[in-house]
């Protein structure tokens, strides 16, 4: 199991997120574009190589993302229509988000075994959330769908 910390920078015009390991070295950050028409991050190793990138589709009456990790598109996170508590679909893959979203802890799972778990870690400045994430090869594609959920649920926190 992999262990990652994500944190929202504050006080920035833009999306900005530091992904750290669990003993404090920072590996990944993520940052979005100051001036876009929707939202468009990427996600970034320390030398600046684009892992993964997330844009937002404007043409829908909900918020939907389009994830691609290596230049290939993988996923669109999606945030359904509900009444109390928000409900998000991963297309493209089958996996499925449980649990409370809204209180910013949750799991996505494919059905069968957990794939990542997000817990929000309190006591901090900004949002910072720990992520566990089972397979290796998961990582960043589960890094930009944590980073996602926050953006579309919180991005009026900002």
């Amino acid at each position: 199991m992999n262990h990652f910390y994500i944190k929202e920078r504050v006080f920035t015009f833009k999306n900005r997120f530091q992904v750290f390991l669990e003993s404090g070295k920072e590996v990944f950050n993520a940052e979005g574009k100051l001036f876009s028409f929707g939202d468009e991050l990427k996600l970034t190793d320390l030398d600046g190589r684009t892992l993964a990138s997330v844009s937002q589709k404007l043409m829908s009456l909900v918020p939907r993302y389009e994830i691609s990790v290596s230049g290939k598109p993988v996923c669109q996170v999606i945030k359904k229509v509900t009444f109390f508590k928000p409900k998000f679909e991963i297309s493209g893959l089958g996996w499925d988000i449980t649990g409370d979203v809204w209180g910013r802890n949750f799991q996505v799972t494919d059905g069968k075994s957990s794939r990542m778990t997000v817990s929000k870690t309190w006591m901090s400045w900004g949002d910072s959330y720990h992520l566990q994430i089972e397979n290796e090869e998961d990582i960043v594609l589960c890094l930009a769908i944590a980073i996602v959920i926050d953006m579309v649920l919180f991005e009026g926190d900002k």
